[in-house]
């Protein structure tokens, strides 16, 4: 399988990148629109939506590069100071080999949102509920364009794996020749069928019943987002450190997951609180 690039004349443009472009285009579509039925304020979507991508998208291709640096250290051996700085440089740029990290890539973008929130003086957690289905299409189309360009590619099958369901890449940068899983459209379908049912649990609960503390949807999505994660890690083959039994991606899902849970409960917690302070002042 080789469709990671598309030849125009003398260009060659990444097929995975032409696809993670739209997705991008259709996330902020459904962000903009989202944000008009929540009320959120259009002016500092706008003027900040540009940064929020871009800090996001240097911090998940970043985060490719550390997690499986084994290229981007051979290239840089015996390089002086200056060579390892375009080295760097380059590798960052040819973002088709590689692709990008999508647990550092929600990261860069949540720190970006939570710092521009706090210093614009925004309503963060309702911003945090708005971005979660934006962030799930993302996810699905950087799982396509992973497929096509071998992005985050899987490790090879077992004796028994039925053959049409394996898949093979004639590419430098997946280091298996023979079989491997197609575990980044195991990664399209998980964060598809999460846009689907996050999709019916953000209109029944935010259209229907307002009841639920701004950042409660987020919390939720999020820990089954990580946890989503953590499944299809078990399935890669690029190369990623290993850090005891797990991938390094793999226990970042899981701090995330971890620290997801402990803000819902927070959250709720605090819910609870001003839920009973109404109901005092209701008495009174």
């Amino acid at each position: 399988m080789s469709f990671d690039a598309i030849s125009i004349g003398p260009f060659l443009i990444s097929t995975g990148g032409v696809v993670l472009l739209v997705g991008i285009l259709l996330a902020t579509k459904l962000l903009l629109e989202t944000a008009r039925k929540k009320e959120l304020s259009i002016n500092f979507l706008s003027k900040n939506l540009f940064w929020f991508l871009l800090i996001a998208l240097i911090s998940g291709r970043v985060g490719m590069m550390i997690t499986s640096s084994s290229s981007l250290s051979l290239a840089m051996e015996n390089a002086d100071f200056f060579e390892k700085i375009l080295i760097f440089i380059k590798h960052f740029l040819y973002f088709w080999q590689g692709g990008f990290d999508y647990t550092w890539l929600i990261i860069g973008f949540m720190v970006a949102l939570i710092l521009f929130a706090y210093i614009k003086k925004q309503a963060l957690r309702k911003w945090l509920d708005a971005f979660v289905l934006p962030a799930l299409l993302v996810a699905i189309f950087i799982h396509l364009g992973g497929f096509l360009s071998g992005w985050g590619y899987g490790k090879p099958v077992g004796e028994n794996f039925p053959d049409w369901l394996a898949i093979k890449y004639n590419l430098p940068s997946v280091r298996f020749a023979g079989e491997i899983y197609p575990v980044q459209i195991y990664g399209a379908i998980l964060f598809g069928l999460l846009f689907y049912f996050g999709n019916r649990l953000w209109q029944k609960s935010f259209y229907r019943r307002r009841h639920w503390k701004g950042g409660t949807y987020f919390a939720i999505m999020t820990i089954f987002a990580s946890l989503a994660n953590v499944f299809l890690e078990f399935f890669r083959g690029n190369p990623a450190t290993q850090i005891g039994v797990f991938r390094f991606p793999q226990l970042l899902s899981l701090l995330l997951a971890v620290g997801a849970l402990i803000f819902l409960v927070i959250n709720t917690h605090e819910r609870k609180i001003k839920a009973k302070a109404d109901k005092k002042e209701d008495i009174k």
